[in-house]
Parts: structure tokens; sequence; C-alpha cells
């Protein structure tokens, strides 16, 4: 049997899933713990609840 050649990967392959977005510190850019209203870890910059 022969083994199937891996495929490239492509850029929609994975990745963060898009309700993460609104965990993005707007200051820092780091991923908030849990979702908003919250503080960001990294910074303490707050996540307001849009």
């Amino acid at each position: 049997m022969i083994a199937p050649e891996p495929r490239p990967a492509r850029p929609d392959d994975g990745g963060d899933p898009a309700c993460w977005a609104r965990r993005v510190c707007p200051a820092c850019g780091r991923l908030a713990d849990q979702d908003p209203p919250t503080r960001c870890p990294g910074c303490g910059a707050e996540l307001p609840d849009d």
C-alpha cells in the first residue's frame, strides 16, 4: 500500500475561531481568558461588552 502524499496547508486550514475576536485586547493584542466585560490579563486594559 502506498501512503498518500501530505497535502500542503491552505490559509483557511485551522486558526482561531472568530468568536474569540472580542477577547483580543485592543491595547496589547493579548487574548483575554474570558468574554468581556473583563480586563486584559496582560496590560489591565478594560475590554468592554459590545
